[in-house]
């Protein structure tokens, strides 16, 4: 008797590429959030796994719609760069996606 570890075929390369595009939605977007005295969220998203990064920075209070206040588009490294300084200096953390 042989035990198949590894399954192939059309159901495998099925699963393969719904991981693929699992893991690329993951990676092509990150939130950073910070709490407001009103109880809101300012929020920033980098969304784009290649350049140009979109970077939205906006408001959210629900039940309210979100509200953007910026959006513009970077290359990766200055994207890296910005996300850096949000976390350092201006209280912005990681966070889940807020909508």
């Amino acid at each position: 008797m042989h035990l198949r570890i590894f399954k192939s075929g059309p159901q495998r390369r099925s699963e393969i590429a719904r991981l693929i595009k699992v893991q690329r939605s993951v990676v092509d977007s990150l939130w950073l959030l910070r709490r407001s005295t009103d109880g809101g969220t300012d929020y920033v998203l980098f969304r784009g796994g290649d350049e140009p990064v979109e970077m939205l920075e906006g408001y959210h209070l629900p039940p309210q719609m979100p509200f953007i206040k910026r959006r513009k588009w970077l290359n990766r490294a200055d994207a890296q760069s910005c996300r850096r300084r949000l976390e350092r200096s201006e209280g912005y953390r990681h966070g889940a996606p807020l909508f």
